[in-house]
């Protein structure tokens, strides 16, 4: 899975409008389907909770589900799905989203709090201020509620799907945080602040301006790329997909797929400059990287740990964070079981061991989408719930303010 939250919540295709109540959806032929479906389609839906208490949440939400109105029914629907421990098993409630309920606020969860970075122009003097309360509640109780919407893994998962899934009003509201189409928010702890939803697609959008960005922050959105460090004698690569040209012609779409940088391309690059330069050190930066196909990767890091063996003089350091999810893990531990890697960075969203295989059904009456797990995983013994780094380093507001990044400073160190 590549992006947890685009499967989860979709803000980007976020319709106009909806209907809380009175849709016509047949809740309970829903329910039923997914009752009967769910388990029969996923590998093995109950291996976490209980098949009894999944049977008796069902008929409480169908009992409850004319009254509570669609978006409600949904998003208990999804809350039961997230207690079932399969964190790529869950209902696409994004359809029942409305845009016209986002507000401007976003977050960075950084090593000191949750600090907004981006809002509307009319709301600048926001930014750069850390979140402390919405409504009468501390943050710390807001981050509870809104974790029950998905499978809690660890703590990583919740860092990163949090500040996606704050600005939603609608969300607010549902667990009582907001009222009246509006959010008071407490900032350092004392100052309060309306906000009122903005149309996250219009112009006059203010965002925190760092003194600089660094290069893992400046090419996040870039499938991969890299760059080499001539005084330092560091080659950098930037692995932010676990996806490529390859991948995309092979189990999507071959026009799709021109338009996309080729991997393979770019591992004969990555091995020339090696090969070409002096080297003393290489970063392999999953940290932005939510999965894909672990094929491409694996296949490179085999052939690096051949080259690494050949050269025991270049040390080698993989970073991991938050947003390390799926593909990316098992990338992670191909590097542990081939190198001798230093591990850094933060803990993990995913699993060493986990779900995944992901499948797709629709239910009949709301036509939203169930995404289920079709294969387990099992890359190692040890049941662990996130993969901990060797060296654990986290960016603060400070670092993220000056442009540093704490990971390549340490390394660069060594």
């Amino acid at each position: 899975m590549k992006k947890l939250l685009l499967l989860l919540l979709g803000i980007a295709s976020i319709p106009a409008a909806f209907s809380q109540g009175g849709s016509g959806i047949d809740w309970a032929a829903d329910l039923d389907y997914l009752a009967s479906e769910l388990p029969a389609k996923h590998c093995n839906l109950f291996a976490k909770y209980d098949k009894a208490q999944f049977e008796t949440a069902i008929g409480a939400i169908k009992a409850s589900a004319g009254e509570a109105g669609d978006f409600a029914t949904a998003l208990k629907t999804q809350q039961l799905i997230a207690r079932l421990g399969d964190s790529h098993t869950m209902l696409y409630f994004n359809q029942l989203m409305n845009r016209q309920q986002i507000l401007p606020l976003g977050l960075l969860w950084v090593s000191d709090g949750l600090y907004v970075i981006q809002t509307a122009e009319e709301n600048k003097e926001l930014l750069g201020h850390r979140l402390t309360a919405v409504g009468k509640a501390p943050v710390e109780t807001v981050i509870d509620s809104l974790s029950t919407l998905f499978t809690v893994d660890n703590e990583a998962m919740v860092k990163s799907m949090i500040p996606q899934l704050f600005p939603s009003l609608q969300l607010l509201e549902y667990f009582g945080f907001a009222h009246n189409g509006q959010a008071e928010l407490t900032l350092d702890g004392d100052k309060t602040y309306t906000l009122k939803p903005s149309d996250p697609q219009r112009a006059g959008r203010a965002a925190f301006q760092p003194d600089s960005l660094p290069f893992a922050i400046a090419e996040r959105n870039v499938l991969f790329t890299d760059r080499y460090f001539p005084e330092e004698k560091i080659y950098y690569i930037l692995y932010n997909s676990c996806w490529g040209r390859e991948s995309e012609a092979e189990f999507k779409s071959r026009e799709k797929a021109a338009s996309l940088p080729s991997f393979t391309e770019f591992g004969q690059k990555a091995f020339g400059i090696l090969q070409g330069n002096p080297v003393g050190k290489i970063i392999f930066d999953m940290r932005n990287n939510g999965g894909g196909n672990s094929a491409q990767g694996t296949a490179f890091i085999e052939r690096l740990a051949r080259f690494l063996e050949q050269h025991p003089g270049i040390k080698t350091y993989v970073v991991i964070g938050r947003s390390t999810f799926s593909s990316a893990i098992l990338n992670t531990m191909d590097f542990k079981h081939l190198t001798d890697a230093v591990v850094v960075g933060e803990q993990t969203a995913g699993k060493p061991n986990h779900f995944g295989e992901v499948r797709n059904f629709q239910l009949p009456g709301s036509k939203l989408t169930v995404a289920y797990s079709t294969k387990y995983f099992r890359r190692t013994d040890e049941e662990a719930d996130t993969i901990t780094p060797d060296v654990r380093i986290e960016m603060s507001f400070t670092d993220f303010t000056k442009g540093i990044d704490p990971v390549y400073e340490w390394i660069k160190a060594q």
